[in-house]
């Protein structure tokens, strides 16, 4: 770590990660030296405002709340108060959201039961009550085989991660893990050797499948589809087109924000969404502004990013 970053403030860390402007080389520089200006105006200050700078730095594009979380956000912007909100990554599942979750890994448990299974069905009954969950994943996976039951415990693997996430590293139990994952595509590649389903599912990667990813259910889907047919994306191909939807709902939220910044109370949008959020930002000061600059910036490169892979994608499709 050089000298320079060891003293910038974490929000300054955030600009420059990799999966923020940093990835877009000079630009990072430029939104730091912007916000530098805006920060060093505010100084000092309080507890609050260095919560939800905490907060605004915890959210991210991929996040299944993430409409809900900007609103909160812009909330405890205009109120210079933290939002009891939880923002981002893990802490923005709700129970109903893991009970679905649950209710997909115990759906896939019961198919791998070679008999019956009380206990899986007592526990998967109380997530998925009408089994449809259940019937769905049944379809997708159709007749049993002894490669799909592999490539189920597979991903039930994968999925148990997300249960101790917070687990350390080297714990016994992720050494375990570790070792039950590396038998199991072991397994797989002595009776599948092309395992082009294996192959996507680690280049889609244990982290993408992190039950917070607005994506989630549809990962979920898409690998235990391709189990079901035996190739990868056989019934669902890539559609191309997420990156710019996510992108124009970001659009949708940060717009509004950005006339706030630059006009004040004197902004208005043609929208109800946009006249909420600028109504929830209220009357702007030097501190609401850093604030909603920080926001807006960590946001955007999201949306540019967003962008850009489905303009690669969809190149791909044309190609």
């Amino acid at each position: 770590m050089s000298e320079i970053s060891k003293t910038r403030e974490a929000w300054e860390k955030e600009i420059f990660a990799g999966h923020r402007w940093g990835r877009f080389g000079e630009k990072a520089n430029t939104e730091s030296s912007r916000l530098k200006v805006l920060w060093d105006v505010i100084q000092p200050i309080d507890d609050n405002i260095r919560k939800i700078i905490d907060q605004i730095a915890s959210l991210e594009i991929c996040n299944w709340r993430l409409e809900d979380s900007i609103i909160a956000l812009c909330k405890a912007i205009g109120q210079k108060k933290p939002t009891e909100m939880s923002i981002g990554h893990g802490a923005s599942m709700t129970e109903k959201r893991w009970q679905q979750v649950w209710a997909y890994y115990l759906s896939l448990r019961d198919w791998l039961a070679v008999d019956n299974n009380v206990s899986c069905f007592v526990l998967l009954k109380a997530c998925d009550p009408e089994a449809k969950i259940k019937k769905h994943i049944a379809e997708m996976l159709g007749e049993r085989t002894e490669l799909k039951g592999l490539y189920v415990e597979r991903l039930c693997l994968a999925l148990e991660r997300w249960f101790y996430v917070h687990v350390p590293w080297e714990s016994a139990i992720l050494k375990g893990h570790r070792a039950a994952v590396e038998a199991i595509e072991s397994e797989i590649r002595s009776r599948d050797p092309d395992n082009h389903v294996l192959n996507a599912m680690r280049q889609d990667g244990d982290g993408r499948l992190i039950p917070c990813s607005h994506k989630a259910f549809r990962r979920y889907d898409i690998i235990i589809s391709s189990i079901g047919c035996g190739e990868w994306r056989g019934t669902m191909p890539m559609r191309g087109t997420d990156g710019f939807e996510r992108a124009e709902i970001l659009a949708l939220y940060l717009n509004p924000i950005v006339a706030w910044i630059e006009k004040g109370q004197t902004a208005h949008w043609d929208s109800e969404l946009g006249n909420r959020i600028l109504e929830l930002l209220g009357k702007p000061d030097n501190q609401k502004i850093f604030l909603a600059s920080l926001l807006v910036s960590l946001l955007r490169s999201h949306e540019l990013a967003a962008r850009k892979l489905a303009e690669s994608r969809q190149g791909i499709e044309e190609r």
